[in-house]
Parts: C-alpha cells; structure tokens; sequence
C-alpha cells in the first residue's frame, strides 16, 4: 500500500550540502585559513533547470555555480550529473528524498564538466550541464530521483538533491488544479492610529511580499505599484471609465482568457491597515519590544504613505472582476473564540470585515466560501460559518487525509456534513502542494529546487492511476513571501505542464461514489488553537473596552477593531510577537480611559467657616463621536471637620473639551482635610483606579476667636478708662500744690 504523508513539516528540497571541501589531502591544505566568505553561502547552486517537462529528445539543461568557501586554490574541479533510472512510486517519497535520506538513490553516473580552474578563495565559477534524456533510459512517465556533485580531485565535496520529471512518450491525463491565491498578514496596528513597525510599509511597495503578491497574481504586466509611474499621467493609459477609482493602473495587458484562474483569499483586516496607512498622519512606535507597560510607549509621526494608495487602486483593479473569498475582520481564531464564549465578537468580525473589504477595494466576497484558520474544522466552526451563509470550505488535507483503503492523492473536493444545516463541501488543500510553493525562493538557486519539487508533486499526483479525474487545490502559505519569478513560473506551469490543467475554484466538486476522504475531527483544531493564557488577556482588554465605551454618549465602539485584532489566529505563529502587541492593545484601551480625567488643583484654603472649590475635568478624546458622560464623586477624608455640600455630580463633555464643577465645603474644625476625587460612569463604576487628593485647609474658624478677643478687649479699655483719667487729674493737683480733695477740692 502506498504511503501518503502529511508534507507539512518538511524541511529542505535539497538535501544539506555535503561540507567536505574542508577535507581534501593534507598535502594540499595542511594549514588553510579558512576563506574570508559568507560562512551561509553554498558553494553549489542550481540556477536553473530546463525543460519542464522531459521528453526523450529533450536536452536536459542545468546551470549553476560553484563557489570555493576554502581557504585553498582548487585545481581539478569538475560537475557532474547523477540520477536513477526507476522513479518514485509514491509522494513521501519527494520528501524524504529531498530530506536528505536515500543515499544510495542516485546511483548511475550521467556526464561531467570540468571547471577552468585553478578557482582561488572565494571565487566563482559557472557551469552548465547537458545531458540527453533518450540516453538515460529512464522507464516511461514518472518523477526521478537526480543530483548535480561538484567533485575535486574525483572526491565529491558539494551535492544537490532534485527531480527530474519525465514525460516519457506520453503523459497521462491532466489533473485539474484550482488556484487560492493568498493577500494575508498578522495585525500590524495597536489601536486604529498606531502601527507596531514600518514593515507593512515596506511590504506593500513594488518590491516588497504584498506588493509582488500583487502584480504576480494579477498577471497583468501593466499594473505598476511604483507611486512615481502611477502618478505620472503619460505613464499610465486613460481607463475605459474615467471617473473608476483604479487610476493607478491600466487596463489588462492580456485577455483574460490567456490567464491562470486564480481566487483571492484576502483579510480584510490586512485591507484596513493599509488604508489606514494611506489615508494620512498616523503613529509608528519607536521600539514595541521596549514598550513595556506604558500606557503610551514613544512613537513617531509619519505621513500618508502613497505607496499603500497605490497598492489598494491596484487590489482594487486586480480583483475587481476576480472571484474574491475572504476571513472576517483579522482572520479571528474561530475555534477559540467559541470555546471561551466570544461568539459574539466573531459576529462582530464577520459584520467589520464584510465592511472594510467594500471600503478599501470597493469588492464584495463570495460569502459561500469560507476559510478557516490553518483549514482546521470541528463542529462548531463549521456551524459558525453555515451561519455566515458559507456551504464551501477550505479544508486542510491533514484534517481530511485519505481513506486507509485509498492509495492516491483523492479528489479535492469532498462531502462535509454541517449538522443541522445540511451537506456542505470541502476543497482540501494539498499540503504537498502547499509545502513545496513554501520553500525557499530567494536566495541563490533556491527557486530553482522550489520550482522542481513544484512540478515534481503535480507530475506524481498526475501519475497516480486512478482511473477518473482528479482536482487538486494549491494554495501557497498564507504568509508566502515567495521571489516573484519563482511564482511567476509556477503559476505559469501550472497551465504549460503537459499533466496539469489549471481551472476555476468554483468548478471542484465532489466526485460521485464513496467519499475517498476521511471525515474531519475536532482534536487538531483544539491543539492549534491560541492557549488559554491568550484569551485571559483578550478578556482583560474586553473589560477595559466595555468600562471604557460605558461612558461614551454615543453608540460606538472604538476599540473593536483593535479588540479583534487581538484575537487573530494569525498570533498561533507569530508567538513572539504575539505577548507584545497584546499588551499594546490593552495599553491604548487604558490610555483612552485615562484622557478623561481629573485636572489637579493647587492645595485650598477657606478663609471662612464655608467655600467653594471649583473641580476640572477634561476630555482628551479626540474623535467626533468621543463625548463623554460621567459621575464626580467626592469624599471627605474627615467629613466631622470639613464636609461636604450638594454640587451637579453627572456631566456631558464633548471630545477636546473641560467642564468645571462648583462644589461647596463646610469647615467646622480648623486645620488640613484631605478630599478625594474620582471619576465613575452612570453606574457609579470608577473608570480609573487612581483616586485624585486635593488639600483643604480651613483657617477662618481662628480669625473669628481674635475678633471676638479684640472686642472684649475694647470694652474693658472703655470701662477702665474715667477711672484712669481721675487718678491721673489728682496726681498732678498734688504736684503743683493745690488741693486734692474735699468739698471745695
């Protein structure tokens, strides 16, 4: 019985170069230094191999180079081919070859070239291999096991694993294969305004991984992501309709019936970002790993960026007339989601997303197709999406794998049972496929071997003898960051190649006759799901955002795009970053709560037995729909010596506004009184954990007692003063001799 394994986590279609280079004779590098040379740079690449498709009066063709990474001239250099004349017979057979394993897999010797030498440290050479393939004697159609050695000496210091696929005298029926091309990325913002990085910046540029995602998958040479020659009218052809929003772009180079059939999967959270980057000043912070807990880390202001404009009049242009599949807002991990009882926010994901695709691309998706993350289903998402009106999956074939009865690659499409809702479909992914449009492409030789293992797992699917026709589905990794001639030619031959045919996604359907696939189980999807820890903090946040919009007048929910955001399952593979942009997320929610608030005030003194102060409050919000109403709620540190009075307790701000509230105090006991201040919604719930002091101090009770002093003082010198004035009269009659009493006195 024939072998199918999951081709998920292959790791190389070359097998490790063989380092022998530092083991040639003693005699020639007893003490060689070793040579001033990238210590990553192969010292054998495969540029190019030709034809595709091999028939037996081809010339096979391959080009490459060979690098000395030594620290020794190398004098007897030479290349050589070397193959098997048996082919695989199953499809882990690709993988374990490219893996490395099978030594003994290319046993017979094809021709040799020798390399002008000496080649001194570091230099490079090119080679170029011919070999006849009626000579090989290769047995009919089939994939064949080949390598490229570079020999020195006749010792063999560097080897290349790859396929060579053989179309011998005829080739069989073409397979069916349906395109899902992928526009995806993680979440680039915190909040709506604040980016973690300029990378997406980068990424929608000409050359950057959305941009050539783009123009590859457009297939249309005239569409130009370069700002300078989008803006540049003499550049750009007038559209059919002058007032389209495409400006940017020209009509198709190519008609589209000349066009590989291609469905664009796309985010349309990604969408939002990027229109949020173009659409004016926006913040980028400085250093998100030294963020901390900073409610608002240090951040630079950057300008719209024309080049994300262009981006989206492309995508605009591009998928304008293409069938167009899309995740909600994020691509939310639908599966743990559910499980911690946030259906609702997958609702709302559903709601947002179907809204940012139409404002950014101005396109509706085909809601009967959804994408599941990691195409990973279990009951409950599938029930999930039936409810969003979707009866066709993007399944993952390690969730579906064949039949233990089946010995081929079955059909792509599948019958998916969706409990209540009736029979949906399934589209399985190949992993194969999937795997081999992963690999490496951009770095010397590396596309090459890519686009060999490539047309290798279509060749093998094709060879398959199954007796009907079979579709597969290719979709590349949703974060594909592939060199755009690499898929280019991938794309290409998957309408050149002789056993493949390339068709509409719409057109899978599931075969007649028994179901040559297994039926899908929950336990993958509960593995990969985000953990436990993750969502505890996307509930922290959760309640921040509900404390926060519980003070809003209006009817909204600013923080529900940044709130999805977080629960993207994209975080499943980007765990480093994943903690960080968490933690972000909840900092801005804190950080809005904390721009409504409390002005501090200067320490008061009430001069007399009662006062009033006069309380500050701000709104630091500056969207048109951010007023705010909120409670003041006040209390007496010792209420026996100051208490206080009846003052307006609920306020309504508008956004960028302040409000003073009078409130009046009653000081019976002189001395210092702290007040405490907060802020709280209409539910009397504090909206910050810090508590606001303000210091009273009451003097005018002592001001009283002095008066009342001064008066008793006053009057007591009224009455003591005739008596002073007569002592005074009798001493001075005394002194001057005349009488001092009596009744003439």
């Amino acid at each position: 019985m024939r072998r199918f394994a999951h081709l998920g986590a292959v790791v190389a279609t070359t097998a490790v170069l063989i380092p022998a280079l530092a083991g040639f004779s003693p005699v020639r590098t007893p003490s060689a230094a070793p040579a001033e040379t990238d210590p990553d740079e192969a010292p054998l690449v495969i540029d190019a191999i030709t034809p595709e498709a091999v028939e037996p009066d081809s010339t096979l063709r391959i080009t490459g180079e060979i690098t000395n990474t030594t620290g020794a001239a190398l004098d007897d250099l030479a290349i050589r081919f070397r193959y098997s004349g048996y082919p695989f017979h199953e499809r882990a057979q690709i993988a374990e070859f490219g893996e490395g394993q099978g030594d003994g897999q290319t046993p017979a010797r094809g021709p040799s070239v020798d390399v002008d030498g000496p080649l001194e440290p570091g230099e490079t050479a090119s080679f170029t291999l011919k070999v006849k393939a009626g000579k090989l004697g290769l047995d009919g159609f089939g994939v064949y096991p080949m390598a490229v050695e570079a020999l020195e000496g006749g010792s063999e210091i560097a080897t290349v694993r790859s396929y060579l696929p053989y179309e011998g005298e005829k080739a069989p029926s073409p397979v069916d294969m349906a395109w899902v091309w992928p526009l995806m990325d993680y979440p680039r913002r915190t909040d709506d305004d604040t980016f973690l990085s300029t990378d997406l910046s980068a990424s929608v540029g000409p050359n950057g991984r959305l941009g050539r995602l783009l123009t590859v998958g457009a297939q249309d040479d005239s569409l130009t992501l370069d700002p300078n020659e989008a803006a540049d009218p003499e550049e750009v052809p007038e559209p059919e309709e002058s007032d389209s929003a495409q400006d940017t772009t020209s009509a198709p180079a190519s008609d589209d019936a000349d066009r590989v059939p291609v469905t664009w999967a796309v985010d349309p959270g990604l969408l939002s970002d990027i229109e949020r980057l173009a659409a004016g000043p926006h913040q980028v912070l400085e250093d998100p790993s030294a963020a901390g807990d900073a409610l608002e880390p240090p951040a630079q202001t950057r300008e719209a960026d024309p080049a994300a404009r262009v981006w989206l009049d492309g995508a605009a242009s591009a998928l304008e007339n293409g069938h167009v599949i899309a995740t909600p807002y994020a691509n939310p991990d639908v599966s743990a989601l559910l499980a911690a009882d946030l259906g609702a926010d997958l609702d709302d994901a559903a709601s947002l997303g179907r809204d940012a695709l139409a404002s950014a691309l101005g396109v509706e998706a085909d809601g009967a197709y959804a994408l599941p993350p990691d195409g990973l289903v279990d009951q409950a998402t599938l029930d999930f999406y039936a409810e969003q009106g979707a009866t066709r999956f993007l399944v993952s074939d390690a969730q579906m794998p064949p039949q233990p009865w089946v010995e081929h690659t079955p059909d792509a499409g599948a019958e998916l049972p969706l409990g209540g809702s009736g029979e949906g479909t399934a589209l399985v992914v190949d992993s194969g496929i999937t795997d081999a449009l992963g690999r490496p492409s951009r770095d010397p030789g590396e596309a090459a071997l890519a686009r060999q293992r490539f047309i290798a797992e279509t060749a093998m699917i094709s060879g398959e003898h199954t007796g009907g026709d079979r579709t597969v589905v290719a979709m590349p990794p949703t974060a594909w960051n592939p060199d755009p001639e690499f898929a280019r030619s991938v794309l290409a031959a998957s309408e050149e190649l002789p056993w493949v045919d390339a068709v509409e996604l719409g057109d899978v359907e599931p075969p007649s006759g028994d179901s040559e696939r297994q039926e899908p189980s929950g336990g993958a999807v509960k593995k990969a799901r985000l953990d436990g820890d993750h969502m505890e903090a996307v509930k922290d946040i959760r309640g921040s955002v509900r404390l926060f919009n519980s003070i809003l007048v209006e009817d909204v929910d600013p923080f529900r795009p940044a709130v999805l955001r977080a629960e993207s399952a994209a975080w499943r593979e980007e765990e480093s970053r994943r903690p960080l942009s968490v933690r972000l997320v909840g900092s801005a929610v804190r950080a809005g709560l904390g721009k409504v608030r409390i002005i501090p005030t200067e320490p008061v003194t009430l001069a007399s037995k009662t006062g009033t102060i006069g309380v500050i409050i701000a709104n630091d919000l500056d969207g048109e729909d951010l007023a705010v109403e909120v409670k003041l709620s006040m209390f007496s540190e010792n209420s026996e010596r100051l208490s206080i009075g009846d003052y307006t307790d609920e306020m309504e701000i508008g956004p960028g506004r302040k409000t003073t509230v009078y409130v009046p105090l009653n000081a019976r006991i002189n001395g210092r009184t702290m007040l405490y201040l907060s802020l709280q919604n209409s539910m009397g719930e504090p909206i910050s954990s810090e508590e606001t002091l303000t210091s009273v101090n009451a003097t005018g009770l002592g001001n009283q007692a002095m008066i009342i002093s001064g008066i008793g003082a006053l009057v007591l010198v009224v009455a003591l003063t005739p008596r002073a004035l007569r002592k005074w009269a009798r001493k001075r009659a005394a002194a001057q001799g005349g009488p001092t009493g009596g009744e003439d006195g």
